[in-house]
């Protein structure tokens, strides 16, 4: 009995002192090097083009705030449109490279930041064949309730405008003598709960909104 508490004991003594496996971080650290290295670059560049974007339309916003009349503002508008053909179709165009070579949920999962900033580039751009595959990335995602409807209601009127088509949910407006009001919408008496149904405000809200971005309408000019 003695010899067999013995044998037990350096059984329990083996096993204690037996050394296990250390522990490596070197996958962790591989995997975080190979996403920084992934989308620190991506993230970087999108970064610039929303930042380029952003700074196109504070400044033609200060000029919309200024008191003009409707000769005045068309004048405006004509003038400065180059600089958003040249700004918002090179964004637009890298970005649609960025977007096919990593997709959109690699991008989203790499920073939701980024990504929010790329939804904006998209809403302003003037390629439709681009706005219509975002539109049909972003529809499961918006109704499976994983990403706001703003962005995707924007894209569908985008398209429904380009197309000469009515909008579906009311987030294109014009000015028209004095008054901010929604281009052509289809089956109005069903607007309120279509947008209801993605997220959206009342288009009251949104008609506010727009005065306050743009400033007043003014009473002898129809157009955007």
């Amino acid at each position: 009995m003695r010899l067999c508490f013995v044998a037990f004991a350096l059984v329990l003594s083996a096993c204690g002192t037996t050394q296990a496996e250390p522990r490596t971080a070197a996958g962790p650290i591989a995997a975080f090097d190979a996403d920084i290295a992934r989308g620190e670059s991506v993230v970087s560049e999108i970064g610039a083009m929303a930042g380029r974007d952003r700074l196109l339309r504070e400044i033609i916003m200060r000029g919309f705030r200024t008191e003009m009349t409707g000769e005045e503002r068309q004048a405006y508008i004509e003038g400065t449109r180059h600089h958003f053909d040249r700004i918002d179709g090179e964004n637009s165009a890298r970005l649609r490279v960025i977007i096919r070579e990593i997709g959109w949920a690699e991008l989203n999962a790499l920073s939701p930041h980024a990504a929010d900033q790329a939804r904006t580039l998209i809403s302003h751009s003037s390629d439709i064949a681009f706005k219509r595959e975002m539109a049909a990335t972003f529809e499961p995602l918006v109704r499976a309730g994983r990403m706001e409807g703003d962005y995707y209601a924007m894209l569908i009127d985008d398209i429904a405008t380009m197309e000469n088509r009515a909008q579906v949910y009311g987030t294109n407006f014009e000015c028209h003598h004095g008054v901010y009001q929604p281009k052509p919408i289809e089956a109005v008496e069903t607007l309120a709960a279509r947008r209801a149904e993605i997220g959206l405000v009342p288009i009251e809200e949104y008609a506010a909104r727009m005065r306050e971005m743009y400033g007043e309408c003014p009473a002898d000019y129809s157009g955007n």
